[in-house]
């Protein structure tokens, strides 16, 4: 009797202990794929996609638009704020955002020059 009663309360915590990881949300809102528009540039607006992934403590990802992907050399996100820094052979660029409701929206830049606005959503 004894026996039948630990292998059931081991039982119960098996399977507590299964939803709990299974119920377990991303604990990353930024991590994902994002299709984001660059506003302000001399070619209009330009589509580009992040994709952005958690590593241990803080983020690696690309960037693919039209003109060619390249890797993200820097992400900082703290508070909801978010910096990506890309460096290419021919110019540097920024994206300063903010997330709000799944949503990310800033500024871009090129060269430490502000060249307008963009948006992305997952």
């Amino acid at each position: 009797m004894k026996r039948l009663a630990v292998m059931s309360v081991l039982c119960v915590l098996v399977f507590a202990a299964a939803l709990q990881a299974k119920a377990k949300p991303n604990s990353s809102p930024l991590a994902g794929t994002w299709n984001c528009v660059a506003q302000g540039g001399a070619n209009g607006d330009v589509s580009f996609t992040l994709y952005l992934e958690q590593s241990g403590q803080g983020y690696t990802g690309s960037v693919s638009a039209p003109q060619g992907d390249a890797p993200i050399t820097s992400i900082t996100f703290k508070k909801n704020y978010l910096k990506i820094e890309v460096d290419t052979s021919d110019e540097d660029y920024s994206l300063t955002a903010t997330l709000a409701d799944g949503k990310l929206s800033g500024e871009w830049y090129r060269d430490g020059q502000r060249q307008g606005s963009w948006h992305g959503k997952k």
